[in-house]
C-alpha cells in the first residue's frame, strides 16, 4: 500500500471539533493540519464506523468530513482516522531514490482496458519505489483505485487491482475481485495483459 504521510486520529478530531465549538484559539490546530498536510484537494483515506473510503478531502468542520471523487459526507462523530495519501503532483522524482527502470515508468497515462477507458498515474513515493492509481472515466463511480504489488523489472511492470467489502461498492463494483496486470514499456506506451476473477484481456496505456 501507499505510505501515509500524515494521520489524524479520532482524538485529534475531537480536539479540533472542541476548538471550533468552544475555544477559537484551537483553530490553530485545524490550521496546522490543513496547512501541513495540504488537506484541501488532497487524496485521503477516511476510516469510519468500522469501514473506510478514499477520495479527495475538500472540507473538515465540526460536523462532517467532506470528500469528492466520490462525493461523500461523513459525520465527524463516526470518523476514527484520516490518513493523507501521497500526492503524485506534490512529489519530485529527484527527491526519491528510484531505480532507472522505475523512473522510466513515472507519468500519467491514458489507459484502455478492454472497452473501459481511464487514467493511470505512476508516481514516486516518499518512502522509495513507485506507487500507482487507476481511475476509469466510463466504468463504476470514477473513483481513484490504489494499485498494489507494484514491481518493475527492466522494461516490464506488474501490479494488482482489487477490491473487497465496502470498497467494492465505493468504486462501483457489484462483486469483489482481484486482477493481476503485466505490461512492457515501449517509448511512451505500456502494453500488456491482465487476468483475474472471471476476467482477462489486454490493456494499453499511453502518456
Amino acid at each position: 500500500m501507499l505510505a501515509l504521510e500524515k494521520i489524524i486520529t479520532n482524538n485529534d478530531l475531537k480536539k479540533i471539533s472542541l476548538g471550533i465549538l468552544v475555544a477559537a484559539p484551537l483553530f490553530f490546530l485545524l490550521g496546522y493540519f490543513v496547512r501541513g498536510c495540504s488537506s484541501v484537494n488532497r487524496q485521503a483515506k477516511v476510516t469510519y464506523s468500522g469501514s473506510f473510503t478514499e477520495g479527495t478531502l475538500v472540507s473538515l468542520n465540526s460536523k462532517n468530513v467532506i470528500l469528492q471523487d466520490p462525493d461523500f459526507s461523513i459525520p465527524l462523530e463516526t470518523v476514527e482516522k484520516i490518513e493523507f495519501l501521497e500526492d503524485p503532483q506534490s512529489l519530485s522524482p529527484n527527491l526519491v531514490p528510484l531505480s532507472d527502470s522505475e523512473k522510466s515508468f513515472v507519468g500519467t497515462y491514458k489507459i484502455q482496458i478492454g472497452t473501459h477507458k481511464g487514467v493511470l498515474s505512476i508516481f514516486p513515493r516518499k518512502t522509495g519505489g513507485i506507487g500507482a492509481t487507476l481511475r476509469f472515466t466510463n466504468w463504476g463511480k470514477g473513483s481513484n483505485e490504489i494499485l498494489t504489488g507494484i514491481k518493475v523489472t527492466g522494461k516490464s511492470i506488474r501490479f494488482v487491482r482489487s477490491c473487497a467489502g465496502a470498497r467494492c461498492s465505493e468504486i462501483g463494483s457489484n462483486v469483489p475481485f482481484t486482477q493481476t496486470y503485466t505490461g512492457d514499456l515501449d517509448g511512451k506506451k505500456i502494453q500488456g495483459a491482465y487476468q483475474g476473477t472471471n476476467s482477462s484481456g489486454r490493456w494499453l496505456a499511453e502518456r
